[in-house]
C-alpha cells in the first residue's frame, strides 16, 4: 500500500509506460524465452509447462508433490493437473509410501530421464540466443540483478497477509 509523501525512484506515472516497468519486461522475456524453447521441446512432445516440472525432477527425482509444487512455484491444485498430464505422457509415475499415505512421491520414467540429455542442449541454445551480444560478465550481472529483484519481492510479499485472509 502506498504511503503518503512516498518518494519513488521515478514518478509513479513513469511506470505506466510498459517499457519502463521491470515486471512488464520480465514477463515479455519469460514469454519469449518459453515460446522459443517450447518450439524446440515440442519436437519431443514436451510442452513448456511440462519442461518446468521435468527440469526440477532432473535435479532431484523422487521428491514429494508438495516439494515439486514449491520448486516450480505453482499452487498444488495446478501441480496436480500438470502431473496427470506428465503421467499420461509417460514422463512420471506417482507413488505413495507405506510410511505416510498422505505424501505422493514423483519419479521420472526412464524415457523422461533420457530426455534430459536431448532437451538440456536446447535450453542452452535458447540461453545463447537470449544473451547474444553480451559478455560473460554482463550475463552474470543480469542474473545477479534478477535474483536481487526476486529476493526483494519475496521479502516484501512475506510481510503481506495470506491471500485467503484478504477479502476479495
Amino acid at each position: 500500500m502506498a504511503r503518503k509523501n512516498q518518494t519513488y525512484r521515478y514518478p509513479a506515472e513513469h511506470y505506466t509506460v510498459p517499457e519502463n516497468s521491470i515486471g512488464y519486461l520480465a514477463r515479455i522475456v519469460f514469454r519469449s524465452f518459453s515460446r522459443l524453447l517450447e518450439r524446440k521441446t515440442l519436437l519431443h512432445d514436451v510442452s513448456a509447462g511440462q519442461w518446468r516440472f521435468l527440469r526440477q525432477l532432473w535435479r532431484e527425482d523422487g521428491i514429494t508433490q508438495r516439494e515439486l509444487s514449491e520448486r516450480v512455484g505453482m499452487r498444488e491444485p495446478t501441480t496436480v493437473v500438470a502431473l496427470k498430464g506428465l503421467e499420461k505422457a509417460g514422463f512420471i509415475t506417482r507413488k505413495k509410501t507405506a510410511d505416510d499415505r498422505r505424501k505422493t512421491f514423483i519419479h521420472l520414467t526412464p524415457h523422461a530421464k533420457e530426455l534430459e540429455l536431448i532437451l538440456a542442449p536446447m535450453n542452452a541454445e535458447v540461453h545463447d540466443v537470449a544473451t547474444r551480444g553480451m559478455t560473460d560478465e554482463e550475463v552474470e550481472t543480469l542474473r545477479a540483478l534478477m535474483r536481487r529483484v526476486i529476493d526483494n519481492l519475496a521479502e516484501e510479499t512475506s510481510k503481506l497477509s495470506v491471500l485467503t485472509d484478504v477479502k476479495a
